[in-house]
């Protein structure tokens, strides 16, 4: 899965141990997020992390990132 680089980088900043505890971070950092677009980043990024599964988180970090997970 490819995503736009300001879903990377919200990727990047609030990266945990799974999908399921990054997605609670970007979550909890919406609170603080103000400009529209990031605001925008960060649900599309949610609307991903919530449809994936361990593996798939795995994969996409190795994606992202070049170095395997």
């Amino acid at each position: 899965m490819m995503l736009p680089s300001e879903e990377k980088r919200l990727l990047h900043l609030y990266r945990s141990g799974s999908a399921a505890e990054t997605a609670a971070v970007v979550l909890d950092a919406l609170a603080d997020i103000t400009d529209p677009d990031e605001r925008a980043a960060a649900a599309g990024l949610l609307r991903k992390l919530e449809g994936m599964n361990g593996t798939d988180f795995d994969a996409l970090a190795e994606f992202e990132s070049g170095v395997p997970a």
